[in-house]
């Protein structure tokens, strides 16, 4: 059933996007209540989302006309949210403003960063030290500062020109995201038919909400139980976060003392719990071959660790080289890197028939087939081909290398798009790389391929773009590539995303910025970001002094990584009852599954029973205990979110 979009849900997606882009980096980094815009089913765009479809339904009822909105016009005007809310923080301006200006500002002898210089235009990042010193400080009188006044005194003229040369660069970037995620939309909605966990309780409400039954779903006892979890867990959390007398349930629990010290289980020693709600929710969801894989390769990913200590295999750390990934720390983890390039090749080959035919599409055009994305397939593939070379053209104009571009970003591009498919395939609110792109590079060829202005600005844009991805653009993309799998309007539709997203961009510089100059970035939640971001430039500066090349240890656990991903995704295409899914490994080793992994574990176990004992009848009752996990775990984040615009105090109910 195809449904109509009439150009309010559009606005109204839009307008809220970017006003979510514009408070976020104030409500994050100053206030530090649970992040807004963090990960891949936002606070905010949620909230806004039910909140909305319980006013108008509620205005409906008592006016006994039509709602102002439809349901998918709702969930329409939620993925438009979705798709911006990320740039207001960790998917660009959380590191954009500290990346820019670290260079010159934390420069001095003892890191001999003024080697780096000469590879970072000025035009692009500034050394002015006025400047420099009233981001990180403030403006010398900010307290006694109104927001018109604050504004008024940021010197547009000079950062005017710095962030359009940036916008270029960013809107590049976006473009050729937009015109990949529309390209694969096809292939995942239509042929693979992928499920897209995220998306399952919004469309749910967005059904109940249409067919005059939302209330009698919200009341439904079974979501009721589900709900009053996470409200009775983040009331007395929130409580005692205000009032320390106040007992709270931990969220947290510390495993790691429950194992020993050597042994095949000293690979634990670190192992935490995390109780969220919500993720158990998502977890329940997700299809139990994705959702076991999750769990099972975390843990094996443990036991590794031991088997190597108790076996007396000595790797050194050094093995490991200088690498960009945020929390890449043992040899044996570069696995990634190898499973990562194979899982990339074997999602190609799943769409070659696909991509063959658009191909010969954009040679010699002719009837177009069913399509599930905004624009043509064909305008896609010509739309990324002409991204990537105008971003190397791009790259090219500030010194870059034609070798060093090209290899860069395809790196980074093939990257989203595994990220991507982890994402939408299995359901991770909150996804993470623990290798960067540039990694694999590096692991197989050493750094002198990328040149001295290929290892400093090209890790800086990486950094920018394409290693924080909690946040990052092509998922959303492709969520609301799903939800316009059924809407006449697709074209509308994409051309309001592009809107959405270059004014997003605008509004997010113009928070950070107006955060920075009255606050100063010293005052603000950025230690992570500030302390990333030099570890970024102090790497960049080893590889400039000491050129690195392959160690034949990572090399030999890249190719352990290639294996055991060929012999997954040979197994996973060829028999139907192979039980655990390939992407489980690519997340063995990173921080996102260390917070999730215990939650699939539980939602793993509650959907296997569930299906196992009472078929999908009991199976379609218990959803609802799951779902009111998530609505209730959201509902307290945007909750206690409001309260601590009161009182200042912040309580965390989602990881930031």
């Amino acid at each position: 059933m195809m449904h109509n979009i009439r150009p309010r849900a559009l606005i109204c997606g839009t307008t809220m996007g970017v006003a979510v882009c514009a408070v976020t980096p104030f409500a994050n980094s100053y206030l530090r209540t649970t992040p807004l815009a963090g990960g891949h089913f936002p606070l905010a765009a949620f909230f806004i989302f039910f909140a909305s479809a319980v006013l108008l339904a509620l205005l409906a009822k008592a006016t006994r006309r039509a709602p102002l909105l439809s349901g998918m016009e709702l969930l329409t005007a939620w993925a438009l949210m979705v798709v911006v809310s990320g740039i207001g923080f960790t998917g660009l301006v959380r590191t954009f403003f500290i990346n820019i200006t670290a260079p010159a500002h934390f420069a001095d002898a003892s890191n001999n960063w003024a080697n780096l210089l000469p590879f970072l235009p000025e035009a692009l990042y500034p050394r002015d030290p006025a400047i420099l010193n009233a981001v990180y400080g403030g403006l010398p009188d900010k307290t006694g500062l109104t927001v018109m006044q604050t504004l008024e005194r940021i010197p547009w003229s000079f950062w005017l020109p710095v962030l359009g040369a940036w916008s270029v660069f960013i809107l590049l970037a976006y473009a050729t995201l937009f015109c990949l995620a529309n390209l694969f939309t096809t292939q995942w909605v239509l042929n693979e038919r992928i499920n897209f966990p995220l998306l399952q309780m919004p469309k749910l409400l967005a059904e109940a909400y249409d067919e005059q039954r939302l209330f009698a779903f919200l009341g439904d006892p079974f979501l009721i139980c589900g709900l009053c979890i996470p409200v009775f867990l983040h009331t007395l959390g929130g409580l005692s976060a205000h009032y320390p007398s106040v007992p709270a349930l931990p969220t947290e629990i510390l495993a790691g003392s429950y194992f020993p010290a050597t042994g095949f289980l000293s690979g634990f020693q670190k192992l935490k719990i995390f109780l969220y709600p919500a993720f158990i929710g998502f977890a329940f969801i997700t299809t139990r071959q994705v959702s076991f894989s999750f769990w099972l390769f975390f843990l094996l990913a443990g036991l590794l660790t031991g088997i190597l200590q108790s076996t007396g295999v000595q790797i050194p750390d050094s093995a490991l080289g200088t690498l960009f990934g945020p929390v890449i720390s043992r040899p044996e983890e570069t696995q990634v890197i190898g499973a990562s390039i194979v899982f990339f090749l074997f999602m190609i080959w799943l769409a070659r028939e696909y991509l063959f035919e658009t191909a010969r599409q954009c040679l010699r055009p002719g009837p177009e087939t069913r399509e599930a994305g905004w624009i043509s397939a064909r305008a896609s593939m010509l739309g990324a081909v002409g991204g990537l070379v105008a971003l190397c053209a791009w790259s090219a104009f500030w010194g870059m290398g034609l070798g060093a571009s090209v290899m860069l970003y395809v790196g980074f591009f093939a990257v989203m798009l595994v990220v991507t498919k982890l994402v939408c395939q299995g359901g991770i609110p909150y996804a993470s790389l623990n290798t960067a792109p540039s990694d694999a590079a590096l692991s197989l060829f050493g750094s002198r391929p990328l040149g001295g202005a290929g290892l400093v600005l090209g890790m800086s844009l990486q950094k920018m773009l394409f290693v924080d991805v909690r946040e990052s653009l092509m998922p959303s993309l492709m969520h609301a590539g799903k939800i316009s799998e059924h809407v006449r309007q697709r074209r509308l539709m994409g051309l309001a995303m592009a809107v959405s997203i270059v004014l997003a961009v605008a509004a997010s510089f113009v928070g950070m910025l107006y955060l920075c100059y009255r606050h100063g970035i010293q005052e603000l939640d950025m230690d992570w970001a500030t302390r990333t971001t030099r570890t970024v430039y102090d790497n960049s500066q080893r590889l400039l002094e000491a050129a690195q090349t392959p160690d034949n240890w990572v090399l030999l656990f890249i190719l352990v990584g290639a294996l055991v991903m060929f012999a997954l995704v040979l197994c996973y295409y060829l028999f139907p009852w192979w039980p655990i899914h390939p992407i489980g490994y690519m997340l063995a080793f990173s921080a996102s599954m260390r917070i999730l992994w215990f939650s699939f574990l539980i939602g793993w176990a509650c959907n296997t029973l569930c299906l196992r004992y009472g078929g999908t009848f009991l199976y379609r009752r218990v959803r609802l205990i799951f779902i009111g996990l998530i609505i209730g775990d959201f509902c307290m984040g945007a909750f206690w979110a409001l309260v601590s615009l009161k009182t200042g105090i912040s309580y965390l109910v989602l990881p930031s």
